[in-house]
């Protein structure tokens, strides 16, 4: 994420096969659904929001991965959006496991977002509401009950909520101790830097 300034951000979308991961990146980048995917295909997305000049590198994960690559990827973002189908029951099952390897690895500080997919299947519901919000009150987070293939909205607003949550994570950060010594140090070898620079051409112009 971008120091300072909330310009750039990395998401990184996990949940088992078969949720909508990749779904719901093209939907949220194209407006547009398409239901026929290639399956456990990672997918690294660029996407400028230019109402807000923000630009997101959105990261769709196969499920099947090893596990050292899943901690790289959980490392390198700055947000997750972890994904289930409330058609699916192992995909809770698998969503309940990302949960503990992402908090083992980043603790509860990360960003992080819960969207329970395939809501206009709900005759086919595998997954209660309450399991959805248990799993929820577990993380402290935002959850969405969605359908990536009926609409746009839920997309939009799962997405929306977790950069409000990574632009008050980086404010966070920003007022941390340590990062403001950090900062304070490099704009004081910055200041540093001007004055020598200055210095260097006031005395090349008196030398002529």
């Amino acid at each position: 994420m971008s120091q300072r300034r909330f310009s750039h951000a990395k998401i990184l979308i996990l949940g088992g096969s078969g949720v909508g991961k990749t779904a719901f990146a093209v939907r949220f980048i194209t407006k547009r659904y398409i239901g026929d995917y290639a399956a456990n295909t990672e997918m690294m997305y660029n996407h400028k929001l230019v109402a807000s000049d923000i630009t997101l590198d959105i990261l769709d994960t196969a499920f099947d991965m090893p596990e050292e690559t899943s901690e790289k990827h959980i490392k390198w973002t700055d947000g997750v959006v972890l994904m289930y189908s409330v058609t699916d029951r192992n995909s809770y099952q698998a969503a309940c496991k990302i949960k503990d390897q992402v908090f083992n690895l980043r603790g509860p500080e990360l960003p992080l977002v819960l969207v329970a997919n395939k809501h206009d299947l709900l005759t086919a519901r595998a997954v209660t509401e309450d399991e959805c919000d248990n799993l929820a009150a577990e993380m402290d987070c935002p959850r969405f009950q969605i359908s990536v293939a009926e609409g746009q909205d839920g997309v939009n607003e799962a997405v929306e909520e977790l950069m409000v949550l990574m632009k008050r994570q980086l404010v966070k950060s920003l007022t941390q101790p340590e990062t403001v010594v950090a900062l304070e140090k490099k704009s004081r070898l910055y200041s540093m830097k001007k004055a020598f620079k200055k210095r260097i051409v006031r005395s090349r112009s008196d030398t002529f």
